[in-house]
């Protein structure tokens, strides 16, 4: 058994009072989670971009926009639409959002598939129980994905997402038909979050909750370049935006780029 669990259970026992089960149930939750933060190989993403924002002078607006937590593996199309949270996921995502920053209010933008809402859920109820204020919590369907005519075009991606990089680029290129074209996309969704954000005249924080086809196109828009399989992100990683002045500076892979006007 783990050091710190034997020790909340070593409390639970001297004590013989029913009474203190929820704080040796407390406990035990508290050095799990904490556990599974530093241990989770998939989490390394989104410890860069936690540690990102505390270098971020409070005084500057923030953006993130992030992958949803951990789920089960997506085996057809139907799980894509249908699937949530692990509870590890869960677990995460309220530890997660108790590391972010309170120093902003925060206002959420989510995918109402259920693991982002889900996702989006537990990083507020981590948030709130730091002290930090949620504005408010919107869906937004530019972070589900593009719009459609033809479902067989669907064809093309895995249902778990394994090529999603190549699948951007095809359709960047203008590979695949019955699906919204990439030039109308990418405008609707830099303007449903990024120019949302750079409007902003209020010290905020904006979160979006999305899937790793809306991220991966995101990605491929503000780097300006086609997407590598190593641009593909873990549960909860994904890119920071931040504001000076008039400039614009985003963080993406460990690295900080200043983005045109």
């Amino acid at each position: 058994m783990r050091p710190h669990v034997l020790v909340a259970d070593s409390l639970y026992h001297r004590t013989n009072r029913g009474c203190w089960r929820n704080l040796y149930d407390g406990i035990v939750s508290h050095f799990l989670v904490m556990t599974e933060w530093e241990t989770e190989e998939w989490i390394h993403s989104a410890k860069q971009l936690i540690e990102w924002t505390s270098t971020i002078d409070s005084e500057q607006p923030l953006m993130l926009m992030v992958r949803h937590s951990h789920r089960d593996i997506l085996r057809n199309h139907e799980d894509i639409i249908n699937v949530g949270l692990t509870d590890l996921g869960k677990r995460i995502s309220v530890e997660m959002g108790k590391r972010i920053p309170t120093t902003r209010k925060a206002h959420i933008f989510l995918s109402v598939v259920p693991r982002c809402y889900q996702t989006a859920e537990a990083i507020s109820e981590g948030f709130s129980e730091e002290g930090g204020e949620i504005i408010d919590m919107d869906p937004l369907p530019t972070l589900i994905g593009p719009e459609y005519t033809d479902r067989a075009v669907w064809s093309n991606l895995h249902p778990n997402g394994e090529n999603v990089t190549e699948f951007v680029n095809k359709w960047a290129d203008g590979e695949f038909k019955g699906i919204e074209p990439f030039a109308e996309f990418k405008v609707r969704l830099i303007d449903d979050t990024v120019k949302r954000f750079r409007s902003l005249r209020e010290n905020q924080m904006h979160i979006h909750v999305t899937h790793d086809l809306a991220l991966m196109c995101t990605k491929r828009i503000l780097l300006n370049r086609a997407l590598t399989r190593e641009d593909r992100v873990p549960y909860l990683g994904g890119l920071g935006i931040t504001l000076t002045k008039s400039v614009a500076q985003l963080f993406v892979d460990g690295e900080t780029i200043v983005l045109p006007s």
